[in-house]
């Protein structure tokens, strides 16, 4: 048999702070759980052991010798028969996320390592988040040079286009969602559903001209890590929804490798009337972008002893 002294490294993604600074934040609830597997590594990776840790208590288990996989998982669950279908490794990789459960504040986590073999062993595990964030900065409208260069932009809504509701912590596709919400057109009761639609649909921010609105706008979904749009694998949109005139149109700005854990920033300045069709991207002289991605920063490190 083998003892791991487990080190959980519980990461706050950058969109809980905009700088490089590590930031505090509290430790786990009393209550909350981390579910720790061990699989063999070799193929097809058998369940070797299983250990509910509760939060902030030094527990010992063991797993048998030889290289292990080992696996972390802090979903809230209260419930370990959510984990009695895995046999295997694989079983674990169909596992996922829900948007319906999930939380800026308190987010899902998930991580894992390869271990050595050894009779005393020593696992430091990264904890990390399926969700990004993406954060609209500001917003101008210049329409010089257009025929309607007196024109500004009514801004009705803002929402995520092609946002991932529901992802896998592990696996070869963990970089993309399993699924999506707002295909191609917003779809506003299915938005209504989640418990925080404001993460994903919020009013817009009314008249835009030249002065800049500087009004920012936070909005969650699961990481898409895909850099151009193809047949089953569409690019992350933020949609700015709204009039020019008696015009209706759409600016949906595509977000490519839209990553988890971290915070996308965009500052907007429209230059031509949007598209007809919130499907159809915003594209060439239509807008100008700067953007920023800031990376995660490392929460308070807690240990616990199996």
């Amino acid at each position: 048999m083998s003892a791991v002294l487990f080190t959980a490294l519980l990461q706050c993604p950058a969109f809980f702070s905009c700088t490089r600074t590590p930031v505090p934040s509290k430790r786990a609830e009393a209550g909350d759980y981390i579910d720790v597997f061990f699989f063999d590594t070799l193929s097809p990776q058998y369940l070797d052991s299983y250990q509910r840790l509760k939060a902030d208590d030094m527990v010992y288990a063991l797993s048998s010798v030889g290289p292990k996989r080992v696996v972390a998982l802090s979903v809230g669950t209260t419930d370990a028969m959510t984990w009695a279908g895995v046999r295997t490794y694989s079983d674990l990789c169909k596992y996922s996320f829900s948007f319906k459960d999930d939380s800026p504040e308190k987010p899902l986590m998930a991580g894992e390592k390869v271990l050595e073999d050894g009779v005393s062993r020593v696992a430091d595990l990264d904890m990390k988040t399926s969700l990004a964030k993406v954060v609209l900065g500001s917003v101008a409208c210049d329409f010089t040079g257009t025929p309607y260069p007196g024109y500004g932009f009514f801004n009705k809504l803002i929402y995520l286009q092609y946002a991932g509701v529901e992802a896998r912590p592990f696996g070869p596709s963990s970089e993309i969602p399993i699924s999506v919400i707002n295909q191609g057109l917003l779809d506003s009761a299915a938005v209504m559903s989640f418990p925080r639609p404001h993460m994903l649909l919020q009013p817009g921010l009314g008249n835009v001209w030249r002065q800049r609105v500087e009004d920012r706008r936070e909005f969650w979904c699961y990481g898409n890590d895909v850099d151009t749009s193809a047949l089953g694998r569409p690019v992350t949109r933020l949609v700015l929804d709204g009039f020019v005139g008696e015009h209706h149109c759409y600016y949906p700005i595509d977000l490519p490798r839209l990553r988890a854990g971290e915070t996308l920033r965009l500052d907007v300045t429209l230059r031509r009337m949007g598209t007809p069709d919130p499907d159809i991207p915003a594209r060439g002289e239509m807008i100008s972008l700067d953007t920023e991605t800031v990376p995660w920063d490392l929460r308070d490190i807690r240990e616990e002893i199996f």
